[in-house]
């Protein structure tokens, strides 16, 4: 095989009624493992999954377990066609936000049971430290420099801070609700493309989730976590990690720290990977490779056809 392949998995904000529907009617490798998620979580994952309603899947604990439930299924479909497990076809591994979640699990350092445990309780922890007045806004269409200069204008307001960075113009920032109303004013006044609060209630990846953090430190200290079996991209770091301990301040860090997407897919040239494959619902990790012009060719895993057409493009890089 002379390509470099790295699976991509998304985080919430990719959940749909209905995600993975022909997927699990045509593997039962699939529909065995959106049933053992549910199993451990003791919540019907299938059905809120396959038929909501939505309010439901967008309860932030079935969202990310609905979301891991359709990558690792999707995963496992590939590693029972191929017969191998997925860290032994990957270069490397790359979750978005709590994708991260489902990567480590795909790389060989979380056991299913102790990632899904993770995942309910990361979303409890966050739902019990949001914070009154807080949320997120999104900021599109102007470089980083030019962001810090919106948001250093909008300092005395309150606290805000880069929740994610997921393309060279495309941000996201958490903070009080009284400073991301002034950085959204801000930034369209200096030639932003897009700038609005987003309809979420909790102030993910910035410092208001410390108590959040806090909590999820007892937690990841009772889990074990190996090191990776392929290169794991952190997006602490947006770089290779594989110390288990800094693995598992990773998973930690992250509640309190900006997920650094677009230094990730800068490093894909770094590390010659040229091939990337999202697994799990939607398209918006594939799209942003694409546009990030680092020399990946993209494909995504969402719907029946696509499957098949991974899996067809995945035969014939291994035949190679």
């Amino acid at each position: 095989m002379t390509e470099k392949i790295i699976f991509v998995f998304p985080g919430q904000g990719a959940q749909y009624v209905g995600m993975g529907r022909g997927m699990y009617r045509d593997y039962a490798v699939a529909r065995y493992t959106l049933e053992q998620v549910g199993d451990i979580a003791h919540r019907d994952i299938r059905k809120i999954s396959l038929d909501g309603p939505e309010s439901e899947l967008n309860t932030p604990e079935n969202t990310s377990l609905a979301t891991f439930a359709q990558s690792v299924a999707t995963a496992r479909v590939i590693e029972h066609e191929f017969g191998m497990p997925l860290h032994a076809i990957a270069y490397a591994m790359a979750g978005h936000s709590m994708g991260q979640y489902s990567a480590l699990h795909c790389v060989g350092s979380l056991a299913i049971g102790d990632a899904v445990r993770m995942l309910a309780a990361r979303s409890a922890y966050m739902g019990f430290a949001s914070v009154k007045d807080a949320g997120m806004a999104a900021i599109v269409g102007m470089d980083h420099d030019k962001l810090m200069y919106v948001m250093r204008t909008a300092d005395a307001t309150g606290y805000a801070e880069i929740s994610n960075h997921n393309a060279v113009d495309q941000f996201v920032v958490s903070g009080q609700r009284v400073a991301l109303q002034a950085i959204v004013d801000n930034a369209l006044k200096n030639g932003a493309r897009l700038a609005k609060i987003l309809n979420v209630s909790v102030p993910a990846h910035c410092a208001l989730m410390q108590p959040a953090a806090d909590q999820m430190r007892i937690l990841v200290d009772k889990i074990p976590v190996d090191s990776p079996k392929t290169n794991w991209f952190s997006n602490q770091t947006g770089n290779v990690m594989s110390n288990p301990q800094d693995v598992k301040d990773a998973l930690v860090d992250q509640l309190t720290h900006g997920v650094r997407w677009y230094e990730i897919m800068q490093n894909f040239p770094v590390y010659n990977i040229t091939q990337a494959y999202e697994l799990g619902p939607g398209t918006t990790l594939s799209r942003l490779i694409r546009r990030a012009g680092v020399g990946c060719n993209a494909w995504h895993t969402d719907g029946g056809t696509n499957l098949r057409d991974v899996l067809a493009a995945l035969s014939n890089h291994l035949s190679r």
